[in-house]
């Protein structure tokens, strides 16, 4: 089987992580996989297949494989549909940032018009269509009036199978210790994670915050010694590294303003770490509240109970944490794409 997988934008971050992680292991069951993006930000890994390709060249290239698989690009979609290239085609809807959040006027207005009439003409005219979580294919009802298969992101829970100790015993001498891998997007809450930091560490002096890309925050809040010797801020770094950060800490706190999937929250849980989370009515309650495995936070209040129940009671609510995870190991969830693949091609 030959699979083209299309996304608009291969560049750091949780999506091309997906990615990078369904491609390899397709590619371990037999299946050929090229991965096709409109705009290349960073170098793939030897494993992945990685093309630039404009949307007409992807819809003259998709006609040499078994089944296409778009994620969330409207100009791929837009081209293989004008062409009716949708017999097997497979659409993954990763959801969308509510227009308050997305900087500029024009990229409102373009996202206004994708969102509300450009994919309306599109995605009812799909028949394979999956959702990565409950939150984005309730999006997809409300928007365009189709249902769709959930199908997860994954991680891959062998990497996590034994947690290296040695950064935690470094920061021994501090707790809690938080953790926090995507301050660096200006729509995971960098600026929140900061005053929730602060709140903890009034209550908790020994606390330390451990986030990727958290210095632009520090630098606007001009914040005083007393927080600035207890943060410690990371760089981009390979994901065999990030997960040692993961284990390090005490709990994952998420402050981000929209998850539509929340994949934070599922490599924390893999690497045992409980999470706790400001509450928005997206896909992290699917996982803070199926799972047991940590908490949802409305005000500052909720937040110092949660990290006292967490701190008391880690053992039990990182047992949860590893419980739940294992339903996204990627191993399951390639599977799950495989039988959508061989309904596509009448299997």
């Amino acid at each position: 089987m030959r699979v083209l997988m299309g996304l608009g934008y291969y560049e750091p971050g949780g999506f091309a992580t997906v990615i990078n992680m369904l491609s390899k292991y397709l590619m371990n069951n037999g299946i050929n996989v090229v991965v096709a993006a409109r705009v290349v930000r960073m170098r793939a890994p030897d494993h992945v297949n990685l093309v630039k390709l404009t949307p007409e060249e992807f819809a003259k290239e998709a006609e040499h494989y078994d089944v296409v698989h778009i994620h969330t690009s409207y100009p791929y979609t837009n081209a293989l549909v004008k062409r009716g290239l949708t017999t097997n085609l497979v659409f993954t809807w990763h959801g969308y940032a509510p227009l308050i959040y997305v900087p500029g006027i024009i990229n409102k207005i373009t996202g206004l018009y994708i969102k509300h009439i450009a994919y309306k003409s599109l995605i009812p005219r799909i028949k394979f269509i999956t959702a990565i979580s409950n939150y984005a294919r309730e999006q997809l009802r409300k928007l365009y009036g189709v249902d769709s298969i959930v199908i997860p992101n994954g991680v891959n829970l062998s990497q996590f199978s034994e947690c290296n100790t040695a950064l935690r015993d470094k920061y021994a001498g501090h707790r809690p210790v938080i953790f926090n891998a995507t301050a660096y997007n200006n729509l995971k809450g960098g600026d929140l994670l900061i005053k929730f930091f602060k709140v903890i560490k009034r209550r908790f002096p020994k606390t330390l915050l451990i986030a990727v890309g958290i210095h632009n925050y520090i630098n606007k809040n001009k914040l005083s010694n007393m927080y600035m010797r207890d943060i410690v801020s990371l760089s981009l770094m390979p994901f065999n590294e990030l997960i040692k950060y993961y284990c390090a800490a005490d709990f994952y706190l998420l402050t981000s303003r929209i998850e539509s999937f929340g994949l934070p929250i599922i490599e924390s849980f893999a690497a045992g770490t409980p999470v706790i989370a400001l509450d928005r009515p997206d896909a992290r309650r699917e996982h803070i509240l199926n799972s047991g495995a940590g908490f949802l936070f409305k005000n500052e209040e909720e937040l110092l109970r949660a990290v006292e129940e967490v701190m008391n009671n880690r053992d039990y609510y990182s047992r949860r944490a590893i419980e739940y995870a294992k339903g996204f190991d990627w191993s399951v969830i390639t599977q799950r794409y495989i039988e959508l693949y061989k309904k596509v091609l009448g299997e």
